[in-house]
């Protein structure tokens, strides 16, 4: 019985002592974010990555329509992603915000061809605005790959 005690609490002060830390990830191929936030944080093998908009890589500038746009996201998603040890069949969540309703069906397609092995939670969100008059943006949370 002692042995267990002390196998107990010695499990328990290591399990205490191990310091896990916010970890900002730096995406070089990504643009720049648009305003005082991360593309992604890490803590620990939670990966949250900010919403994203249909932003160009390249250009920096925002693609037109929401087709594009959805597609561009998918693209800047999969990017944070990776540079997490990531990918889309390790995300446990995602917020989409999108400003016409009407769009969904369109958003629905698009997004069904990047989850392979199943679909992770989600909330759709319609919502007046967005960031440089954007008709979608995409959150989500995800896991590193093991």
């Amino acid at each position: 019985m002692r042995r267990f005690i002390l196998l107990f609490i010695t499990l328990t002060l290591l399990s205490c002592s191990t310091k896990k830390t916010i970890v900002a990830v730096k995406h070089t191929n990504l643009v720049n974010p648009i305003g005082p936030y991360s593309h992604s944080i890490r803590f620990g093998n939670l990966i949250f990555v900010s919403g994203q908009i249909g932003l160009d890589q390249k250009t920096g500038s925002l693609k037109s329509g929401i087709e594009a746009q959805t597609v561009q996201i998918f693209k800047n998603l999969e990017i944070i992603l990776n540079d997490n040890n990531s990918d889309f069949d390790h995300i446990a969540k995602t917020t989409i915000f999108i400003t016409d309703m009407k769009q969904f069906e369109t958003v629905n397609k698009i997004y069904n061809h990047y989850f392979k092995n199943r679909f992770p939670a989600r909330s759709t969100i319609e919502i007046k605005s967005l960031p440089r008059n954007a008709s979608i943006e995409i959150e989500c949370i995800a896991t590193q790959k093991n």
